[in-house]
């Protein structure tokens, strides 16, 4: 038998992955013998993602396969989904950006001459990446844009609570896609066990036309000293959903 394809579309293997990628979940599938009038088998699939978001796509079996290559590529590339990497394989960022003085303005001083609340805020930006480095897995969960800088959100997660307790981020930049560079400092941390929830400042204000921000976090330690510090880097590319 042959389903009906008035509400499915056509899609490939890698297409079906690129959804899922995406946040679409599979919610029913389907099996038919044909797809059309003469149309070869195919999976249906039936696809949600958020309130009321729903859409059907069929993939034919028409001999091809989607390379190992192509398929790692889809994962590497998409920022939302969770990163284990090594760190002698991540290439540290260059050192080519321009200073924030020399493009903006930093209120001094920073940054607790900073003012978030409700009265400065400009917009929040959603992020919900996770790197996993060496057992440590740091999470970027929202960025608040406000008038003269910026606050971000972060959670921290070590494997082992015996030595890592009392946990502190270090070594943090972040660059725009302008190759602008942002002060940056830790203005709220609260550890509890193996766990460490803070946000960070930064300034200047984020230019209304930047599309990404990369942030990227150096070392992450303890009072125990350098012995007792993981070294990353974790690499957070930011897209914001801007630019010209």
């Amino acid at each position: 038998m042959a389903l009906g394809r008035e509400r499915f579309e056509l899609a490939s293997l890698g297409d079906l992955f690129e959804l899922l990628i995406e946040g679409w979940r599979i919610d029913r599938l389907h099996y038919a013998d044909r797809s059309g009038a003469a149309g070869p088998p195919a999976a249906y699939l039936d696809l949600v993602r958020g309130p009321g978001e729903r859409r059907g796509v069929y993939v034919p079996d028409d001999g091809r396969a989607l390379s190992h290559r192509a398929l790692v590529a889809l994962f590497r590339e998409a920022p939302e989904i969770w990163k284990h990497r090594s760190p002698d394989a991540i290439p540290l960022a260059e050192d080519a950006a321009t200073p924030p003085e020399e493009w903006g303005a930093v209120p001094e001083p920073f940054p607790d001459a900073l003012a978030f609340g409700p009265a400065t805020l400009r917009g929040v930006v959603p992020i919900g990446q996770v790197q996993s480095v060496a057992g440590l897995d740091i999470a970027l969960t929202a960025l608040e844009r406000h008038d003269d800088g910026a606050r971000l959100r972060f959670m921290c997660r070590a494997s082992d609570a015996a030595t890592r307790r009392r946990m502190s981020v270090l070594d943090v930049i972040a660059v725009d896609d302008s190759a602008r560079l942002y002060r940056v400092a830790c203005v709220e941390s609260a550890p509890e066990g193996n766990r460490l929830e803070g946000a960070f400042a930064l300034a200047p204000a984020i230019p209304e036309t930047v599309a990404l921000l990369t942030v990227t976090i150096g070392t992450v330690g303890d009072e125990g000293g350098p012995e007792r510090s993981v070294p990353g880097p974790w690499v957070f590319p930011i897209p914001l959903g801007q630019g010209p």
